[in-house]
């Protein structure tokens, strides 16, 4: 630090009976606020640690499901296409049974016709 950076001297405290006044209370407090902060800190820290001891329970169940599938690891991105993929072709097929089924009613209906024309 340059020399026409030195703070200067703190003034001397007021001495009464060789004590300083006030100096005591000062320094009782900022002991206190300081104990305060570390406290706070200190909850804060164990706060994170929980949620990431938490975390990583949560990725080491994720990781066991994945392993006991018979699916490939994908990253997220390729996830999300192969979940639209399935989703199409749900839809499609969805689309064909519907359309069986339309159908079947029909060929019902027409041998049911045919079954009363017959009697």
């Amino acid at each position: 630090m340059p020399a026409s950076e030195v703070p200067e001297p703190a003034a001397e405290p007021a001495l009464e009976n060789g004590a300083a006044v006030g100096a005591a209370g000062d320094v009782s407090r900022e002991l206190t606020r300081m104990e305060a902060v570390v406290e706070s800190l200190l909850a804060g820290f164990e706060s994170m640690r929980n949620r990431a001891l938490q975390a990583e329970e949560n990725h080491r169940k994720l990781a066991e499901a994945l392993r006991d599938t018979d699916v490939e690891a994908m990253a997220p991105t390729q996830l999300q296409t192969r979940l639209e993929e399935l989703a199409e072709e749900n839809r499609r097929l969805r689309a064909a049974v519907d359309e069986g089924c339309a159908r079947a009613e029909r060929i019902r209906s027409r041998l049911m016709l045919l079954e009363d024309e017959g009697r």
